[in-house]
């Protein structure tokens, strides 16, 4: 009795959540050219997509990710313009840490167009995600991937 009670109550919450999801409209926007390379789209901002796409296993429950910024507007750090980013970033998912090991940046959208590494880059320090960061955006996918290979 108890099994069928919890088959039941799994359906119903399958059931409401499904209800409860958006319709896939027949003129859903098209895949983006991040995605059709092989990107998936984690979060984004007003003007501000992030995506990434695993590299694979290091060793263990270390992940090695890429993750790619492509902003609308020009932005500019360390001296120079740039329109997206492109950083490897490693993920503990054991210990729930990550850092970022190497940067590009692009002077176009969608990591096109002539490409640079800042003199200044170095790797981050091991550090948790701040909770409802994109970093924790970008540790959930990371180890999400650890959990489906």
């Amino acid at each position: 009795m108890t099994n069928r009670r919890t088959n039941l109550m799994t359906a119903v919450a399958l059931a409401a959540a499904l209800a409860a999801a958006p319709a896939v409209a027949e003129d859903a926007a098209p895949p983006s050219v991040m995605e059709k390379d092989g990107w998936t789209l984690v979060t984004a901002s007003d003007d501000t997509w992030v995506y990434m796409r695993p590299v694979g296993a290091v060793a263990g429950d270390l992940r090695r990710v890429w993750t790619a910024y492509d902003s609308e507007k020009t932005l500019k750090r360390d001296g120079f313009s740039f329109r997206s980013v492109r950083s490897l970033g490693e993920y503990d998912c054991r210990q729930k840490l990550n850092r970022v090991v190497d940067e590009f940046y692009y002077d176009g959208a969608g990591l096109t167009g002539r490409t640079w590494r800042s003199p200044m880059f170095r790797a981050t320090p091991w550090a948790p995600a701040e909770p409802n960061s994109v970093g924790a955006m970008r540790m959930a996918f990371a180890c999400r991937v650890l959990v489906e290979t």
